[in-house]
């Protein structure tokens, strides 16, 4: 049996195309798949919501996650296998979990012009993907922070997406998730 037979391709791809040199972490919204944080929990991964205090607890079910993703786990597979259903992104940092929380939980809530407030579902990569390239170059270096990269899937699935910063500017990667290779025969 191939390699890429006994494995989605979508994680195939990630593993051909992402050399990381930084730890990995899932950015999982549990509001669109509310297995995950379960998922998370049962491969001993460490697992925190973005949103703490009463808010936190009330909305735990839904809120999002950020959850180490080793290179081996149960949980990796089991997010590849989600992969074209916009259940969250990924990111590269050089710092810690508690950090790139810390971080992170500055993003969650945008005001607009009237000083209205709303939440900033970044961690959807139907969201992620429209609002990069569209950034500002003072908002690309607020909302990477110590994140060296964020990846996600295109619409549909067909394409792993990589976005960096370069010199202040938005760098976006493409590679195509592709097809399974044929099976061997016999033996």
């Amino acid at each position: 049996m191939s390699r890429l037979s006994s494995e989605s391709l979508a994680a195939a791809a990630f593993n051909r195309a992402i050399a990381p040199r930084a730890p990995l972490y899932a950015l999982l919204d549990a509001a669109r798949e509310s297995s995950g944080v379960d998922q998370a929990q049962q491969a001993m991964l460490k697992c925190e919501s973005l949103f703490a205090g009463d808010m936190g607890q009330m909305l735990k079910d839904v809120a999002p996650h950020l959850i180490e993703f080793p290179h081996r786990s149960a949980f990796r597979a089991w997010w590849f296998e989600q992969w074209g259903k916009s259940v969250g992104v990924l990111l590269e940092a050089p710092v810690g979990l508690s950090e790139v929380r810390r971080h992170l939980r500055t993003l969650t809530v945008v005001r607009d012009a009237a000083k209205s407030r709303y939440f900033f579902r970044f961690y959807d990569p139907r969201v992620l993907r429209t609002f990069l390239p569209v950034a500002t170059a003072d908002e690309l270096r607020q909302f990477f922070g110590p994140i060296t990269a964020f990846y996600c899937e295109e619409e549909g699935g067909s394409e792993l997406l990589a976005f960096t910063l370069a010199a202040g500017n938005l760098s976006i990667k493409r590679r195509p998730v592709g097809t399974p290779a044929p099976q061997e025969q016999g033996r």
